[in-house]
């Protein structure tokens, strides 16, 4: 068990501590300033700025007697009145192996070391008298559940949210959902049978479960069944859930008409750490040349123009259309649908353009095949220094200007989308259905 949170009515946790993610607040660094970032509007979609999320807890709601409650709102959390020391052992179900087992003095408040979704069976004994208080066994069947998504990340919430929807329609739960104000205005009606509460606000909930949905850092490593690196952004999360690895995309609305009659190619080429960008020179530019070149209008459709990392300034293609700025995010949505196909990085728009249903170029040195969402147009060069983001051994830091852990400050810093050729970027899209007729309908005419 761990340190006591104390007996007061209500407990208060703090989401807030560090977590890592695939998609991080951007770090911008100019001339030794850290420029604070305007907000961003719930309508264009997360703010970097994002905190994550404070909650408070009603006393555990489940009685075993003798004033002993419990709840499963931080791992187990069990609340034991003064004057009575117990036992608490923790079994799980569905492999028989007792998990946790702990002797917890009265007058306080205490939760386990594991923090995810286990089918568990608590059980409570005097220790005074060796008698069993209580028993019960995980059911969350027509209870109160909260699940935590953390904001600032587009592709983590989008990666997320399904996972909950699949959670609650498995057990049946009554689900709340903590998560932005810019994902609840743009999902929330396609979501009826979950309940949203916006970061901002710190809700009291009377829960029977509550679970933290992240990619965490190296120092809440109970907050998680399996390395995350093995896993990736959506099936790591679903196994914090108890739920089968695997592949969900968001709903959303797709039903909007066509922007313009020109075929066009969606582009995203900026994020918030230089390990994520193509790192080519001028690779971005060969490939809008050369799709110019083909009749497709190429437009940029990313949130900022300029990003200053610490010994760089990186902008958007000078060849391709500028569709930068504080759009609603809803708007990139009606865009995104009716592209012939989407090019673009690790990042937060790529899991747009997936869940928009077209096909995906994904450009990728430090994450292996599987962190992000399936797509057979994955560009790698598997010949380099590749995948430190799959690395048990290391976790990603948002907060590094420059994330390259293996080889930062030597000649090979980046080497691993440095190496990505234009020609091996066009091979990939050469291969997209939609561009093959395209060009075979141009050919003929």
């Amino acid at each position: 068990m761990s340190s006591p949170n104390g007996t007061d009515s209500r407990v208060r946790y703090s989401f807030c501590a560090r977590t890592t993610s695939l998609h991080a607040a951007p770090v911008s660094v100019r001339a030794g300033r850290r420029p604070v970032p305007p907000p961003v509007p719930p309508e264009v979609g997360p703010d970097p700025r994002a905190k994550g999320a404070v909650l408070e807890f009603t006393r555990p709601t489940v009685e075993l007697g003798k004033g002993v409650a419990i709840d499963f709102c931080s791992g187990v959390r069990i609340a034991v009145p003064s004057g009575i020391t117990v036992r608490v052992r923790v079994v799980d179900l569905d492999g028989g192996a007792v998990l946790e087992e702990s002797v917890c003095p009265g007058g306080r408040t205490y939760s386990s070391r594991r923090k995810y979704f286990i089918r568990a069976r608590v059980e409570v004994f005097d220790v005074a008298t060796g008698a069993m208080i209580g028993r019960h066994d995980y059911d969350c069947t027509d209870r109160d559940v909260a699940i935590v998504i953390p904001d600032g990340g587009l592709g983590d919430n989008l990666a997320w949210l399904p996972l909950a929807e699949e959670f609650r329609s498995k057990h049946n739960c009554k689900l709340t959902c903590i998560c932005g104000e810019w994902l609840i205005r743009l999902v929330g009606e396609h979501y009826p049978d979950i309940k949203f509460v916006a970061h901002g606000s710190v809700p009291v909930l009377s829960s029977y479960a509550c679970y933290y949905l992240a990619i965490f850092g190296e120092d809440r490593m109970d907050w998680r069944p399996s390395e995350h690196q093995r896993w990736g952004m959506q099936g790591s999360v679903a196994m914090i859930l108890g739920l089968e690895p695997g592949p969900r995309k968001m709903r959303l609305r797709l039903d909007s008409p066509r922007p313009f009659p020109e075929p066009f190619v969606a582009i995203s080429t900026m994020a918030t750490n230089p390990c994520k960008y193509w790192n080519f020179p001028d690779g971005w530019n060969e490939i809008v040349i050369r799709l110019r070149a083909c009749g497709y209008r190429v437009l940029d459709i990313d949130r900022d123009h300029d990003l200053y990392f610490t010994d760089r300034h990186v902008a958007i293609p000078r060849e391709a259309e500028d569709f930068t700025g504080f759009i609603p995010i809803a708007k990139r949505i009606d865009m995104l649908r009716h592209a012939d196909f989407f090019i673009g990085l690790p990042s937060g728009l790529s899991w747009l353009a997936w869940n928009c249903n077209i096909p995906v170029v994904l450009i990728s040195g430090f994450t292996m095949e599987g962190s992000e969402f399936p797509t057979p147009y994955r560009v790698t060069n598997y010949k380099t220094c590749h995948g430190c983001w799959n690395d048990s051994r290391l976790f990603f830091d948002p907060a590094a200007p420059c994330w390259c852990p293996r080889h930062l400050g030597t000649r090979r810093e980046l080497e691993c989308t440095r190496s990505i050729t234009p020609d091996m970027v066009w091979n990939a899209i050469c291969r997209i259905p939609a561009f093959v007729e395209h060009n075979k309908g141009r050919m003929m005419k």
